[in-house]
């Protein structure tokens, strides 16, 4: 890994809540180390089992999150959120990506076979995003790893800057006091052309987060699209970043696309949206959203958050605005939008551009179904 100048870094923390998706027969044998399996609301990885390679549980079932509907019964509009979504690319190979590992020795040789499986498809997803080889440097560690992560080095300098240091120690902080069970940050080096992923999960766990790997490298593609205009972090250091890219959009998309890329069907991707829009539970002053113009000022209050709960309500909320975007306009026209953050510096003329919509209309335009989908919400 190499000391750069990084062009930007997304902050993400993630919680308990299992991701819905589909996998084979447990106990089953299996061929290939690592690999997932998807059948029936649930996820399977291959894993050595003693002397023999079985699936495992790779994550949540699907009766312990919310009831996965028949694809009839989802609404139309995420139905179409769905289909536009490329989940094609997901099952292929990722020529234009390549995973260099910073492993502790505290994370489990279990949690690393089923991170890698995790990141490989995800670099699949995106790989065609790039047209060249791009190198991804991820460090694997656990709410115990301050030092050694401080503690790495190249040509006698950290790898790691101040700012990345704080934001682990805060969150390896809270998930040694049980408030997350993981976290995850990553971000795009200009001058190295290469991008750097941190996970942290608990020691205590035996199962990665299954859209943790995929939310990150989300991260990574809009920290790309925004390196001209942000050649450093961009991460809301300056009121210009939100500007640029609302935050409801910038993690919202993310939480749109991760659990995307590991839902089999609209019914399971349903229930996966609802699961996001649970991350509501942590902005008990800001969740109750009953009128659309409730919703509107909510979505102007959050795209540069002031505190923990806003940045929470652009998960929770975020993720239901980008799933209009995606179902109204389709995934050309949404990887324009992301592209646009590197030539209009304003958000509002990004849209007018590439949706030939402003921000004003598209929070008016999408309000019957974000609020639909908000008040049908449990947290």
């Amino acid at each position: 890994m190499k000391k750069i100048a990084y062009a930007i870094a997304i902050f993400s923390i993630f919680f308990s809540t299992a991701p819905v998706m589909a996998a084979p027969q447990l106990g089953a044998s299996c061929k290939q180390e690592g690999a997932i399996a998807h059948i029936d609301g649930k996820i399977l990885i291959c894993a050595r089992v003693g002397k023999f390679l079985k699936y495992v549980n790779g994550d949540g079932q699907v009766g312990l999150g919310p009831t996965v509907k028949a694809d009839q019964n989802v609404d139309p509009t995420v139905a179409k959120a769905f289909a536009a979504y490329d989940h094609a690319a997901c099952k292929g190979t990722h020529p234009n990506f390549s995973a260099s590992y910073l492993v502790s020795d505290t994370y489990s040789q279990t949690m690393l076979v089923k991170q890698k499986a995790l990141f490989e498809q995800a670099m699949a997803c995106y790989s065609g995003y790039f047209d060249h080889q791009v190198n991804i440097n991820i460090a694997l560690l656990t709410e115990s790893d301050y030092n050694f992560l401080a503690s790495q080095m190249i040509n006698g300098k950290p790898i790691y800057d101040e700012k990345q240091l704080r934001w682990a120690k805060f969150m390896m902080d809270r998930i040694g006091t049980g408030k997350g069970r993981f976290a995850g940050s990553a971000g795009w080096s200009v001058t190295a052309d290469s991008a750097w992923v941190l996970m942290i999960d608990s020691s205590k766990s035996q199962t990665p987060d299954a859209h943790g790997a995929a939310h990150e490298f989300v991260h990574i593609l809009q920290s790309y699209s925004r390196s001209n205009n942000f050649p450093f972090y961009g991460d809301g250091s300056t009121d210009a970043d939100y500007v640029n890219l609302p935050t409801w959009f910038w993690e919202g998309t993310a939480e749109l696309f991760s659990y995307n890329s590991i839902s089999s069907s609209a019914g399971i991707f349903s229930a996966n949206m609802a699961l996001a829009r649970t991350q509501a539970k942590e902005s008990p002053t800001l969740n109750k959203i009953a009128t659309s113009s409730q919703l509107i000022s909510t979505l102007k209050l959050v795209e540069a958050p002031s505190n923990q709960e806003a940045n929470m309500m652009n998960y929770a909320l975020g993720s239901v605005e980008c799933e209009y975007i995606l179902a109204k306009y389709g995934y050309a026209k949404y990887w324009h939008l992301m592209q646009g953050a590197s030539i209009y510096l304003d958000f509002d003329e990004n849209l007018r551009k590439n949706l030939g919509i402003s921000k004003a209309d598209l929070y008016a335009q999408s309000a019957p179904f974000v609020l639909s989908q908000w008040k049908a919400s449990k947290f």
